[in-house]
């Protein structure tokens, strides 16, 4: 009987992981956090199909796992996702683009279930953290109080620095970015991690000028394999739940 019910409840999860990954949002309605970030694409993220596939594999996973143990159930993590892109640039789209193509490989949907962390950023502001990274871990835990989440993840954009170079035979520009990071641990309120990434691009030419963004979004593109590589070794994979919590 138990049995039977897990693999429902499996096939229930899949149908739902699938309609939410395969649904579009309607032409020109906003997009929540989540939205944009499995929306944004990246060259070896996969087919749908293949998606798919995977997170029927990783049902399979939590079912034998069930099975296996009485006592225990496996599932996926829920994270919070608080980006703020304080950038401030003519393209901050791009900005965002760039930041949640790894956020999306990062945090698969196969893996993580993410939640949008947009109220929660609100409700840290409305405390009157308008700059989210002096805000203590206490403050953290407080503004998620009573809420159905594991981990939550915040990253932020700050603005970019920028500064040209002349030389007698180029122009060129470097810029720097600087992007805060910190991942919590919700149920035993211990940071995973907590620091800063700084990097900086440069570019050059001989004729011409050279604009801000093609070097930001290479500054953005190191930082970002940077971030991909902390959350993929350091955020766990999985939720261990005994039966009494259940």
């Amino acid at each position: 009987m138990k049995k039977g019910f897990l693999c429902l409840a499996a096939v229930a999860l899949v149908t739902a992981f699938s309609a939410v990954g395969n649904a579009a949002p309607a032409a020109g309605a906003p997009q929540n956090i989540v939205q944009q970030i499995r929306a944004a694409e990246f060259t070896d993220n996969g087919s749908a199909e293949q998606r798919q596939a995977s997170l029927y594999e990783r049902v399979k996973k939590i079912t034998a796992g069930n099975e296996q143990s009485e006592t225990a159930a496996v599932r996926l993590p829920r994270v919070a996702v608080m980006y703020v892109n304080n950038a401030k640039s003519t393209y901050d789209d791009e900005v965002d683009r760039e930041i949640f193509k790894y956020l999306n490989k990062a945090l698969p949907a196969s893996s993580y279930e993410l939640v949008d962390g947009t109220p929660y950023v609100e409700k840290l502001n409305a405390q009157g953290y308008t700059d989210l990274s002096t805000a203590e871990r206490a403050d953290f835990m407080d503004a998620f109080a009573g809420a159905d989440v594991d981990y939550c993840l915040y990253l932020e954009i700050s603005p970019f620095v920028a500064r040209d170079k002349i030389t007698f035979f180029t122009i060129g520009k470097d810029i720097t970015t600087a992007i805060p990071m910190k991942i919590l641990d919700l149920s035993s309120g211990k940071y995973i991690y907590t620091g800063k990434f700084t990097e900086k691009a440069s570019d050059s030419t001989v004729i011409g000028d050279i604009g801000n963004k093609s070097v930001a979004l290479k500054a953005l593109d190191s930082a970002g394999e940077k971030i991909l590589s902390v959350i993929q070794t350091r955020l766990p994979k999985s939720v261990q739940r005994t039966a009494a919590a259940q």
